[in-house]
């Protein structure tokens, strides 16, 4: 009971072998009262008799004039008693259950010897939990460094404990904080990794170190990044950039960074919100940060790479940053020059001269990309043809064509129809309503309507073909100011961008980055921030399994993982005392495969063991 709650306590005297069930009735910090119930004894000290508090049992769902029977059942019980007659099922199985917490609660650590006589039909298992993802993920955070980096951050022990299970539970069993919440006191077993209690733990709790986390936002992502390059020797001579949003859940009217916007998931109906993120050519997140929901993608370039150099302003290599057609202005390009190389997707296409040899540069089963290396000035540009990509494009106009011209032939037969819009003002709105709709396509289309009198008789299109094969011929063009790279390892370097994807679907997909329930702004920064984080734990253990040739994705490590629990087996002895061994299940041959991999023990916790010693004064 802490200074912050104020306890009213009624008694209710009826004694039964010493124990009664009082009720108390609590005050917390923001004023509100709750009954919770006790099972207590009344005991002779020097200063007179005093109630002892022998178990919490919570809200008992149970009327009050029960109260005697259950405690005189629990008694019956504790000491071994046979009775003839069983009380209701409702006092059975709670008299049970509150028992058996009693035993678990007053048990002695002892080590007895390992060889009793026991009733085997007295042998039940209980207090199942996880354990076998959470120590993957346990481990790899201390290995990380971050413990020791949130200590200096001036976090205290118990802050650390629940930063953990904010970053470790988004890992394992990603959620909401209420979700999570009832995940660390019901499933898992990460409170036992971390010697710790979290059947107590505050909902309000995770709130309040989620803030304290996001406060210390770039300590944190500065220490992760030189500790990552220590342990995975990275260079980061290969910067990646991209932009992804996330959409709301609710109205997000008290957050300023909530807008409506293009969304990756087509969520139009929601306010969004933008994460930029960089990575190395390794997928190593470097930095990241929160743009609203409508933000314009080239001008965060400059804000996130002015960003990772205050990370490291003694760094004095210029590495190659790799961005995407929607970031790569002319001004980013300019801008970046000073202190890095760059690698983009040009937003412009070139001239190709006819009689440049082109290099096959990639040729699978299934694709050829061909590639023909051209200097532009101080420039290199790459000039990239995917057979593949030509046949998605050919198939994405194929469909456009069809719709667009459903929609004009629908058109040029309404103005023949009774009743149907036919003057030649509001046709031709229609028609430019059209080829906004579909712009991509309409653009290769000759529109011609007549018109007789201010009204439209005939609307008739013709499709430029050879324009369109040119456009949608799976070409693409990339810039580069490296003049020492060849047509192959520049291609090389930007197909590093599909490890920032993957890393946007990881985020979003395995750890639930999306949708954002909080309200607030720095509540759903917050939230995006620990999902960050838990990536970097994510990425580390996918990183080191693949260096001994372990390539699962996380979800199918972390479902059979989750198999590997720990249990508390409780069995009666021949003297009718009960024995508690907690213990971790038997590890399978997957959990062995990725404690070996990882360099961790397949017994995460050792056992524990317990006794209580039955009596006829409990």
């Amino acid at each position: 009971m802490t200074r912050k709650e104020f306890t009213c306590i009624t008694y209710y005297k009826f004694v039964c072998y010493n124990m009664f069930i009082r009720a108390v009735t609590k005050k917390t910090s923001t004023g509100k009262t709750y009954e919770c119930h006790q099972l207590v004894e009344s005991v002779r000290t020097e200063k007179g008799v005093r109630q002892r508090l022998l178990l919490s049992l919570g809200r008992l769902p149970l009327e009050k004039s029960k109260w005697p029977r259950l405690v005189r059942r629990i008694t019956g019980i504790l000491q071994g008693q046979t009775v003839f007659f069983k009380e209701s099922a409702e006092i059975e199985i709670l008299a049970a259950t509150y028992a058996h917490r009693y035993m678990e609660k007053h048990a002695l650590d002892t080590d007895f010897d390992p060889i009793q006589t026991v009733n085997m039909d007295s042998l039940e298992n209980h207090h199942v939990r996880t354990i076998g993802a959470e120590s993957l993920g346990v481990s790899f955070f201390k290995e990380l460094g971050v413990p020791a980096c949130l200590k200096s951050c001036g976090l205290t022990k118990r802050q650390i404990e629940i930063a953990m299970l904010l970053v470790i539970g988004r890992l394992v069993h990603p959620g909401s904080e209420r979700h999570l919440y009832h995940w660390a006191q019901h499933l898992s077993g990460l409170d036992e990794l971390l010697s710790t209690d979290f059947s107590r733990l505050s909902l309000n709790s995770l709130y309040k170190v989620t803030d304290v986390l996001f406060s210390h936002k770039a300590a944190i992502e500065s220490h992760l990044r030189a500790r990552e390059n220590t342990l995975f020797s990275l260079d980061e001579a290969i910067i990646l950039y991209d932009l992804t949003n996330t959409y709301f859940e609710g109205q997000a009217s008290g957050n300023n960074k909530a807008r409506f916007g293009r969304s990756k998931e087509k969520r139009s109906d929601r306010r969004l919100l933008t994460l930029g993120l960089v990575v190395d050519g390794q997928g190593f997140p470097k930095t990241s940060q929160v743009f609203a929901g409508n933000q314009s993608e080239p001008e965060t370039l400059l804000k996130m790479v002015q960003s990772l150099r205050r990370q490291d302003p003694t760094n004095n290599t210029k590495p190659t940053v790799v961005i995407d057609a929607g970031i790569a202005t002319e001004e980013n390009l300019n801008a970046l020059k000073e202190h890095y190389h760059y690698i983009a997707v040009s937003r412009k296409k070139f001239d190709v001269p006819d009689n440049e040899a082109s290099i096959i540069i990639k040729q699978t089963g299934t694709n050829k990309i061909e590639a023909k290396r051209l200097v532009n000035g101080e420039e290199v540009v790459l000039y990239c043809q995917s057979e593949l990509k030509s046949k998605k494009e050919k198939s994405m106009q194929s469909k456009l064509r069809q719709r667009f011209e459903d929609e004009l032939s629908y058109l040029a037969k309404s103005i023949r129809k009774k009743g149907c819009t036919k003057r030649y003002d509001k046709v031709l709105q229609r028609i430019g309503r059209l080829k906004e709709r579909y712009k991509s396509i309409a653009r290769f289309y000759q529109i011609d309507v007549e018109e007789r009198d201010g009204i439209a008789i005939r609307i008739q299109w013709d499709y430029l073909k050879e324009q369109s094969d040119k456009w949608y011929n799976g070409a693409y063009f990339l810039r580069t100011d490296r003049l020492d790279l060849s047509a192959q390892e520049i291609w090389s370097i930007y197909v590093m961008l599909t490890q920032l994807e993957a890393a946007f679907r990881c985020l979003k997909s395995d750890l639930l980055l999306r949708p954002v329930f909080h309200q607030k702004e720095t509540r759903s920064d917050a939230h995006i921030f620990i999902t960050v984080l838990a990536y970097h734990v994510l990425h580390s253990i996918r990183t080191r399994l693949k260096q001994r040739g372990i390539d699962y994705s996380w979800v199918t490590i972390r479902d059979r993982m989750a198999s590997h629990c720990r249990v508390t087996n409780r069995m009666q002895t021949e003297k009718k005392d009960m024995l508690f061994i907690r213990r971790c299940s038997e590890p399978e041959s997957f959990h062995k495969m990725i404690y070996k991999a990882l360099d961790l023990p397949d017994v995460p916790c050792r056992p524990k063991k317990k006794v209580f010693k039955i009596c006829s004064d409990p």
